[in-house]
Parts: C-alpha cells; sequence; structure tokens
C-alpha cells in the first residue's frame, strides 16, 4: 500500500514548506524592489532596447578591441538618437509655444489653407468651425497648462528626464560589457527539471527581440538621419522637429513616416505647386522610405523572428497607449516571450517524440 504521508498534497508542502517561504520572500522582496523602481522603468527598459540595438556593432568591434567594443558600440547607438531626439523635442515645443504666443496668425494659416482646398461648402463649413473652437477653446487652455507645467513641473521633468537617459546609457554599456556573464548566471539557477526548456526559451527569445528591436530601431534611425539630409535640401523649416518626428513614427511597422511625408507634400502643394510637391514626395519616398522600409526591417524582422506584422503593431500601439514609453516597448517583450515559450516547447515536444521513435 502507497504512503499516502508523503503523496498527499498536505505532506508535499509541510516537507517543503521553507523553500516555499524562501521562494515568498524571494518574491515580496522582488516586488519591493520594482515598486521603488518605477519612476526609473523608462531608463531601464530603455537600456535593454539600446543594448539590443548597438550589441551588433559591439560584435563587430570585438575582432580588433574587444575592451573599447562597448563604448563604441554605445555612442555609435546613443549619440545619433539623443541629438535628433533631445533637438527635435527642443523644437516642437518651441513651435508649440510659439502658436500658443500668435494664435491669431495660426488661425489666418488655417483657413488660407482651408479656402484652398477643392470641398463642398457644407464640409468646409464644418471644417472651418472645428478650426474655431479648437483655437477658441483649446489653445488657450494649452497655453495655461503649458505655463503651470513650466512653473511648478519643470523642473522635476527635467530632472527625471536627464536621469531616466542617464540611466538607459548607463544600463546599455553595463549588458554590453556583462550581459552574457548575466545569462550564464540565471541560467545557472535554473532547476534541472526544465533546464532544456529554458535554454530553448531563452535562445528564441534572444532571436525574436534582437529582431524586433534591430529591425524597427535601425530603419527608425535611418529614416531620422536621412529626413534631415532631405528636408534640409528642400528648405523647409524645423528640420529637427520633422525629422524627430518622422523617427518617432517610424519605430512602428507600417504606421510610418510616410504619413508625415504626405502632409508635408500637402502643405507643399499649396505653398509651391503640383510639380514641386510631387518632386519632394517622388524623392522622400526613394531615399527616405524605400530603403528602411522596404529593405531593411521585411528583413530583419520577418526573417529572423517569424512573428506576422500585425501582431508586431498591435503590441507596440497597446504598450504605448497603456503604459507610456516603458509599455511602448514592455509590450513587445512580452509578445516575444509568449512566442518564445511556444516555440520553446515544441522544440521540447520534437526532441521527446524523436527519443521515443529511436526507444522503439
Amino acid at each position: 500500500m502507497e504512503d499516502t504521508q508523503l503523496t498527499d498534497g498536505i505532506s508535499v508542502l509541510i516537507k517543503h514548506k521553507w523553500k516555499i517561504v524562501l521562494t515568498l520572500l524571494i518574491l515580496i522582496i522582488a516586488a519591493a524592489f520594482i515598486f521603488v523602481t518605477l519612476p526609473l522603468l523608462d531608463g531601464i527598459i530603455m537600456g535593454v532596447v539600446l543594448a539590443y540595438i548597438a550589441r551588433p556593432i559591439k560584435r563587430y568591434f570585438d575582432r580588433f578591441s574587444p575592451k573599447a567594443s562597448p563604448y563604441i558600440a554605445t555612442l555609435a547607438i546613443v549619440l545619433p538618437v539623443l541629438l535628433i531626439f533631445v533637438f527635435g523635442t527642443i523644437e516642437i515645443i518651441n513651435d508649440i509655444l510659439w502658436a500658443v504666443k500668435n494664435q491669431d496668425y495660426v488661425i489666418g494659416i488655417l483657413l488660407s489653407l482651408l479656402e484652398k482646398l477643392s470641398i463642398p461648402d457644407f464640409i468646409r463649413a464644418m471644417v472651418k468651425d472645428m478650426v474655431l473652437n479648437f483655437t477658441s477653446y483649446l489653445l488657450p487652455v494649452l497655453k495655461q497648462y503649458l505655463t503651470l507645467s513650466i512653473v511648478v513641473n519643470m523642473g522635476t521633468s527635467i530632472v527625471m528626464f536627464i536621469l531616466n537617459i542617464f540611466l538607459a546609457v548607463l544600463i546599455c554599456f553595463y549588458l554590453l560589457v556583462d550581459g552574457e556573464r548575466l545569462i550564464e548566471k540565471i541560467t545557472d539557477i535554473i532547476p534541472h527539471e526544465v533546464e532544456g526548456f529554458s535554454a530553448r526559451f531563452i535562445k528564441h527569445f534572444d532571436i525574436i527581440l534582437s529582431a524586433i528591436f534591430i529591425g524597427n530601431t535601425y530603419s527608425a534611425i535611418a529614416v531620422g538621419v536621412l529626413s534631415v539630409i532631405v528636408f534640409s535640401a528642400f528648405g523647409l523649416s524645423n528640420v529637427l522637429a520633422l525629422s524627430t518626428i518622422m523617427l518617432i513614427a517610424a519605430i512602428i511597422p507600417l504606421l510610418t513616416g510616410w504619413m508625415v511625408v504626405l502632409v508635408l507634400g500637402l502643405f507643399r502643394y499649396f505653398d509651391n505647386g503640383q510639380e514641386s510637391a510631387i518632386i519632394f514626395l517622388v524623392v522622400c519616398f526613394l531615399v527616405i522610405i524605400l530603403p528602411p522600409e522596404i529593405l531593411v526591417r521585411p528583413f530583419i524582422i520577418n526573417t529572423k523572428s517569424d512573428i506576422h506584422p500585425m501582431l508586431i503593431i498591435l503590441a507596440f500601439l497597446g504598450g504605448g497607449m497603456v503604459g507610456g514609453i516603458a509599455g511602448f516597448f514592455v509590450a513587445p517583450i512580452l509578445l516575444g516571450a509568449i512566442v518564445a515559450a511556444y516555440r520553446a516547447e515544441a522544440d521540447v515536444r520534437k526532441i521527446q517524440i524523436l527519443k521515443q521513435e529511436t526507444q522503439q
């Protein structure tokens, strides 16, 4: 007769009570640590993303100078993104402040642009009412909000922004230096029973995240840099602000910079005529949109990760709407974890089936 004292659930819990207590204690400490570091979550997530982006550059320079490669890779990725984003954000804020202070001039430009459109009169009247309502009610509220924000929250916001940037760069650098050793330490404490699954999960997870972040970010950086060149060549104003918007838009697959280009082409049509607008759109498509979006992004993401682009779009958009900057990147990480777990389990099952067939 089987000894029920050793096989029933209560006896198992009593036998392993100290392991359970230790596990709960570790979970409580981990939860407390996560809660304390929540204000810095943006910087932590961005540091992980930057490390993935900079890793190919580090591996390339490892062949020449292993000690200097983390520094070179960090600067090669962080510097151009930081310059475009920071200066572009400053220019965008200045443009918003200028629009708030010059409300009448902005209304005049919008109404004159509306008159040039060949649309029915009732639609023109509806759009005109929308413009007047927006400028009459929302701009004063925006002005008041900006004033209060500058007085009350600007100092805190600047400090947190700088701190998150510094933390992102620091995490990126140290992950490039000790990332592989950190993974080895984690795998050392994984129980033997799930060692095969865990190894395959880490492998698939790493491949998926590399494809998503490298594909999206490299194409977005290319779009941002090329936008600066093309917009400057066409003599557009606010080049850095427009290039920053292009860079941010290009991070999301399909919802790319071509939306911004179409709007700019429309404004160019009213300012410089049809021929100038067509030339602008053709050059932007051939130089800015085509190389990153048609060649770079599909090759890296679709070939390496083998995840449907629609799932990646939903992950980016949903994560950004729920969790802001951190959620924008956490959601694709969670998607990658789900897909990696499924593929790791499939690999383990295939191995078990092969073992059974060979034994037979």
